[in-house]
């Protein structure tokens, strides 16, 4: 008989285990909280500009959010439990945080990028514009 109780118990603590494993459907899914963290990130950052912030000053960033979420098609406490959840399942929070800063890092390399390639640009056309005015001084010399 105690040997039949151990065994339910132990099958029953296991059973409870993965059911603790399993994502709630009220959860919002992986890859949609990367992207909304990801702007929720990129909204704090335009947020640290002063002129965005003195444009935006009158307003509440917390709307902002809100907008994220609406975009999604979630609300705020939609994405506060979630949070709840994957921060009670630390490996899937870290891997949702990876994907997190790769995005962010894989933006950062591509507006490096076009704003070098923006900035060879500029310089062409600036060499180009002064290559013109000096063949026009020198025509002008010419004519004289």
């Amino acid at each position: 008989m105690k040997n039949i109780a151990g065994v339910l118990f132990v099958l029953s603590f296991m059973f409870s285990c993965i059911n603790l494993n399993k994502k709630p459907d009220y959860v919002i899914p992986h890859n949609d909280m990367v992207d909304i963290i990801v702007k929720i990130h990129i909204t704090d950052g335009m947020l640290n500009i002063n002129k965005v912030r003195r444009d935006l000053a009158k307003q509440d960033s917390i709307n902002y959010y809100e907008a994220i979420f609406k975009s999604f098609g979630y609300t705020r406490p939609d994405f506060d439990t979630s949070i709840y959840f994957y921060s009670n399942n630390i490996a899937e929070y870290d891997k949702i945080y990876e994907e997190v800063l790769n995005k962010l890092g894989e933006m950062e390399t591509q507006l490096k990028e076009e704003s070098a390639q923006e900035a060879k640009e500029n310089e062409e056309l600036k060499a180009k514009k002064e290559a013109k005015k000096r063949n026009k001084a020198t025509t002008d010399d010419e004519e004289w």
